[in-house]
This record gives C-alpha cells, structure tokens and sequence, in this order.
C-alpha cells in the first residue's frame, strides 16, 4: 500500500494554495524594490532611525540595510518565507499521524500488510517532500524575481546559504510536529498547538534578539538558526546551530518513530 502517493495526492491542494499564495507575495515584494528602496541612501537611514531600537533588533534592521538588495531580501521578504513556511509545515507534519486515529481509518491501515515503521517513513518522506518542494518553489521565485525586477548585484554564495539554513530550520519545525503529532489524536487540536507552537518560537527569536539577558534563547528557536540578520552580511553560516538543527531532525524522527512503535493506538 503506497501510502506515500496518497499523502501526496491528499494534501496536494493544501500545498499550492500556500505556495502560490507566498510566492505572489516574494514575487511583489521584490518588483517594488527598486523604485522604491534602491538608491534611498541617508534617507532610508534617517527614516529608519524613527524606530525604535527594539524594534530594529528584532527585525534585523540594525544588521541589514534596506538599501540594498540582501539587506532588503533578508528584512521584508525572508522573514515571511520562514514565518508561513513554518506554519505550513507544522500544520502539515502534526497532522499526518494524528488524522488516522481522528478520522478512524488507523484501524485499516493496520490491519493492511504494513509495519508501523512503513507508515511512520512513508508519511515521513510526504511532508519532507512537500517542504522542499515549497522551499525550492519560493527560493527559486525570489531567485527570477531579482534577476528580473532588480538590476543590483548581489552575493549570491549568502542568498542560497540563507535558502539552505531556512530549509533546514523548517524541516526542524516540521518534524517537531510530526513528533507532536504521535501524542495528540485530534486535528483540532493538533492545528492549534501547531500554530501556537510556531509563533510561540517566532516570538522567543524576538526576545532573543532584543534583550541581552535571553540571548540563550537562540539556541531554541528554529527561526534564529536560519536569521537572515546572521547570515547575509557574513555569508556564513553558524556551525553551532547547523549542528543544532541536524541534531532536532534526526532526534525528533527518531523519537516519531520509537513513540509510536509504542503507542496503544486508538481505534
């Protein structure tokens, strides 16, 4: 039984509404750069002076100029990507497990010549797949929407190091999820912590970035790992949270697979 393809073929809708709908945003939000921020010079410095400090903290702002093209990118458009990519795939993951028991087709699944490890890899590889493919769909757009809109040069070795670390800190999200999803057997539930759950570590980047007392809090959130802030104005990527990060995706598909190799299903 090729659970894959179902999940693929289940969820596919889903997949295009948030791609297409974050993609239009990355395709405009790029045309506009360059009539309206491109060149802005000491304007934009002084216009970006009337923030207050935290608040360019906790955007990156004090790191990032809007005048150019990364600094731009990393300030209006990324932080959108790795948002609404982290809740979709939260959403996704936390429900591939979850809706078997809720809908009460577990039971079937069960009783067909597959082994729960089947099941866990096989909806494993669906939500994998689909962050790629949701990731390589608004990267690539990002890509041909400043080739085509904006005539700057820019680095492009930090732009797809930046794409790869989003990647990854969303694929760690995810698969937190799908780990969430072994212990809690109702959708609705299941999408409001998702969705809790995701902005209640946007929101510990914030804090992580403004106050100098929780700085330790960016060793936690998935969303400082892949900061646009960090990474574009070095071209670099921090050995520490890439370690970080691999070390959640293979923890928590491990533990997705041990938890519910245990688990007494509900039927």
């Amino acid at each position: 039984m090729n659970i894959f393809r179902f999940e693929m073929r289940r969820n596919f809708r889903t997949f295009l509404i948030w791609t297409i709908s974050i993609a239009l945003f990355v395709g405009y939000m790029l045309s506009v750069y360059q009539t309206s921020f491109a060149g802005a010079g000491k304007g934009m410095e002084e216009f970006m002076k009337m923030f207050p400090e935290s608040m360019r903290k906790a955007f990156g702002m004090d790191r990032l100029d809007l005048t150019t093209l990364l600094g731009y990118f990393g300030t209006e458009v990324h932080c959108m990507i790795l948002l609404f990519g982290a809740m979709y795939a939260a959403l996704l993951s936390s429900s591939l497990l979850s809706k078997e028991e809720n809908d009460k087709t577990v039971e079937f699944l069960l009783a067909r010549p597959i082994t729960r490890t089947e099941m866990v890899t096989q909806k494993l590889m669906a939500f994998v797949a689909y962050v790629v493919l949701f990731i390589g769909a608004t990267w690539g757009t990002s890509y041909v929407a400043m080739e085509v809109y904006v005539k700057s040069v820019y680095d492009a070795r930090a732009f797809w190091l930046l794409g790869g670390m989003t990647l990854l800190a969303i694929l760690a999200v995810a698969c937190l999820g799908f780990l969430g999803s072994v212990f809690v057997t109702r959708n609705r539930a299941v999408y409001s912590a998702s969705l809790g759950f995701v902005l209640g570590l946007y929101a510990l980047q914030i804090v992580a970035d403004i106050s100098e007392k929780a700085r330790f809090l960016r060793y936690v959130t998935p969303f400082k790992w892949a900061s646009a802030a960090d990474i574009l104005p070095t071209g670099k990527v921090d050995a520490v949270y890439l370690g970080i990060t691999v070390a959640v995706i293979a923890l928590s598909v491990a533990g997705s697979y041990v938890a519910y190799g245990r688990k007494d299903i509900t039927v």
